[in-house]
């Protein structure tokens, strides 16, 4: 497991002395932070993003980083689109609202990643899958 200090100032180059004392108790596990998040993802925002196991993240409230992530569908792809940080002690989210609205400008980004013009995985059907119920669909070339 990776463990994050965060703002700790450290020098480009030479010895490094980070001598810390917190103590906090982990009353929510890491697998229960991303299951919080994954629920939390489809709820608010889409079916087509999902939570990955997070990083513990020492700061003034010890959290867990829940990396989100968008894959589409036909593809394997996936790619880190943000991340969610969830309460280590209560479970419960950090600043739900401020992660939706991080998320949703990444996804409205005019980046590739919701439309595409590769239409290579796109097949025609083999004839044994086609019924004659009715007529086929027309073929638009774009």
């Amino acid at each position: 497991m990776a463990i994050i200090l965060d703002n700790y100032v450290i020098p480009e180059k030479g010895q490094v002395d980070i001598d810390f004392k917190l103590s906090f108790e982990i009353k929510h596990t890491a697998v229960q932070a991303k299951r919080t998040v994954n629920d939390w993802l489809l709820n608010e925002i889409s079916y087509l993003i999902g939570a990955d196991l997070p990083t513990l993240i020492l700061h003034e409230k010890p959290a867990w980083r829940v990396p989100v992530w968008l894959t589409l569908p036909g593809t394997k792809h996936k790619e880190i689109i943000g991340y969610v940080d969830v309460d280590v002690e209560t479970g419960q989210i950090i600043d739900p609202a401020n992660s939706k609205i991080k998320i949703e400008q990444y996804l409205q980004q005019d980046d590739g990643l919701t439309t595409t013009t590769d239409k290579s995985f796109i097949r025609e059907l083999p004839p044994n899958y086609v019924t004659d119920l009715m007529p086929p669909p027309q073929i638009i070339n774009q």
